[in-house]
């Protein structure tokens, strides 16, 4: 039998985007103008569309939009045949998703493939004991160090499906005091007298760890996993609230040795002070720690609630609190957080350390410990140093670093350790993109965009490259050439957020985007049509819209594989909104003054392919 008399399902094309306009033909000789019925299913054999419409003679077509989960979507079409039975025919095609950004400009489309393939080409596996651990790669470490710092997987999570490896090696060599190493290193690690795990003087590790393995799981969304591991977590922050070297009882905060912001170099008046603490290290409560451990308290209740465990829930939320206000009241002077507080005596001389602007300011924006009248403030504070000193971009490490004079810094440094150089004051791209991903958030597109634009010329200027740190003229620098790397993921992946939850303005609240927050920006930028994917490789989770901003009008169309979405649409300039409708329906609306912009918010069940109009005038 001929297949037109068999009856045939035709996809073009067979493989497609989420969205995506998929043409389906069905070819029967027994079609002659009857009603044709057409449902469509996901990949979990969910339907997430049914149709009808009318064929003609041997044939009948419709298009359809792909949504649902990814991958083989299965097409059941039927018609009334000769004998006045329903015919059925079957057929499919492939629904691949990646994350992109495609716009009507197409800059925005080459800054997030750059970034993108940087971040791959990050990715490594090293040997620990006989087992592949997949982990990044960063500028100034070796190959095969493993756990230092992890907080590169808010990005990474976009990009790759192994969220959970390197955290396994990480907490199979935890400390019996419930500690974590820093440093661990591969199999074939080259240095005989090292060990293979290393803690230095970071107070950050903990907590630190905590937090990015919260992130692995929004993207993976393996409880069983998580709960497997709650233990040790409890035990690693249990460890830095009474360990005397990395808490101060009296203020009820984290406390370090005197470094460089969130760096291991600590150093003291009579110069550096090598990468561990010794009874000769001096104390300090910085600013970036307690915000860390705010942002971990955060994730761990988030993490207990979705274990159905509100006891332990309640309790770190109640800690969270706890810290954010003591921290709150301890380091904001009223325009920014201070660098550190000192617990030991430290004589700086005629240098104010109190004026420096220190890099864990960016971080507390994004870890929700700055209000958003905070965070505004530390942003217009980057902004006004940038202006003053005319220094290529704001991405201070330290702003000013401690002066030479001083004398920390002694001798030959291969770290490059002076005033204005690496963790002394050099810029380094990842203070830039939580600055930017910052502005976005609290109604500072413009500068957001600045930024954006700023950085996307640096890694175009370089070969697609980023590197740890730039000089003050805004020069790439290589502190540590027997490790060197093109591609440094601190660089790489807050710009990554910046561009995915920031512009686009996708961001999962939650694991796996079941519950999604929508805000796209596009009316901060020179292009009115945009098409994105914000996808979860470790779980195939993803949420996707078409955006096209016309004179009178915000057109969309979204599918994912959630269930709820919130949506905080940016209005252009001088417009009103006065209308909303989800797939031609009025629903309600509020409306949202962020500094100066205009948001209009709303919630819509994610279900199949769905259209929403914001109008305007």
């Amino acid at each position: 039998m001929k297949l037109k008399d068999a009856g045939v399902v035709w996809t073009h094309p067979n493989v497609c985007t989420p969205l995506e306009q998929v043409r389906v033909e069905f070819e029967w000789t027994g079609l002659t103008g009857q009603e044709v019925h057409l449902e469509v299913s996901d990949a979990n054999h969910k339907v997430y569309l049914e149709k009808v419409f009318h064929s003609e003679q041997n044939k009948a077509e419709t298009t359809i939009a792909a949504g649902g989960a990814p991958g083989v979507h299965h097409i059941r079409v039927w018609a009334t045949g000769p004998d006045g039975q329903a015919y059925v025919r079957h057929g499919g095609f492939r629904m691949h998703t990646e994350t992109t950004l495609r716009t009507s400009g197409g800059e925005i489309d080459q800054l997030l493939n750059m970034v993108a393939e940087a971040i791959r080409q990050t990715i490594d596996t090293t040997l620990i004991d006989g087992k592949p651990i997949t982990h990044l790669k960063h500028g100034d470490n070796t190959r095969q160090n493993l756990a230092y710092p992890l907080y590169a997987y808010a990005g990474y999570r976009y990009f790759t499906s192994d969220m959970k490896s390197a955290f396994e090696a990480l907490f199979s060599y935890q400390y019996p005091d419930g500690s974590l190493p820093d440093h661990i290193y591969g199999d074939d690690y080259p240095c005989p007298i090292t060990t293979r795990r290393l803690r230095s003087c970071m107070a950050d590790m903990e907590f630190g760890a905590v937090m990015t393995v919260y992130k692995g799981w929004e993207a993976h969304g393996d409880d069983a996993w998580v709960a497997g591991l709650m233990p040790q977590i409890e035990a690693a922050m249990e460890h830095t609230m009474t360990d005397p070297m990395k808490f101060d009882v009296k203020h009820g905060v984290v406390k370090r040795t005197h470094t460089l912001d969130e760096w291991d170099i600590q150093f003291s008046p009579t110069g550096p002070g090598g990468d561990e603490v010794t009874q000769n290290s001096v104390f300090v409560m910085m600013q970036g720690d307690t915000s860390g451990m705010y942002d971990a308290c955060r994730a761990l209740a988030t993490l207990y609630t979705a274990l159905n465990n509100e006891d332990r829930a309640n309790h770190w939320r109640m800690m969270r609190d706890h810290i954010g206000k003591i921290g709150n009241d301890l380091f904001w002077d009223g325009v920014k957080y201070v660098h550190h507080i000192h617990l030991d005596p430290f004589d700086h001389g005629d240098f104010d350390e109190s004026e420096q602007l220190a890099m864990s300011n960016a971080f507390a924006i994004n870890r929700g410990f700055a209000d958003h009248e905070k965070s505004v403030s530390i942003i217009k504070e980057y902004l006004r140093r940038w202006e003053e000193t005319g220094d290529r971009f704001p991405w201070w490490s330290l702003q000013p670093g401690y002066p030479d004079e001083l004398g920390y810094f002694k001798g030959q440094d291969k770290w490059k350790r002076g005033q204005g150089n690496y963790a002394n004051g050099g810029l380094f791209p990842t203070v830039g993109g939580e600055l930017c991903l910052g502005a976005f958030r609290h109604g500072l597109e413009d500068v957001a965009m600045r930024l954006l634009r700023d950085y996307h010329e640096v890694i175009k200027r370089d070969n697609g490259s980023i590197f740890t740190w730039y000089t003050l003229e805004g020069d790439a620098v290589i502190s540590a050439p027997h490790n060197q790397t093109n591609y440094d993921s601190w660089g790489l992946f807050p710009w990554a957020q910046s561009l995915i939850e920031g512009l686009a303005g996708v961001r999962s609240e939650g694991k796996c985007f079941q519950n999604v927050s929508c805000s796209p920006r596009w009316p901060a930028t020179d292009n009115d049509e945009a098409f994105v994917v914000a996808h979860f490789p470790a779980s195939d989770s993803y949420f996707s819209y078409n955006y096209r901003l016309s004179e009178k009008q915000i057109a969309m169309t979204f599918a994912g594989t959630g269930k709820q979405a919130q949506f905080r649409l940016l209005l252009p300039d001088g417009k009103n909104c006065t209308d909303v409708m989800l797939d031609g329906d009025s629903v309600p609306y509020t409306n949202e003054k962020v500094e100066q912009s205009r948001y209009i918010v709303f919630e819509a069940p994610i279900k199949g392919v769905r259209s929403l109009t914001c109008q305007f005038e």
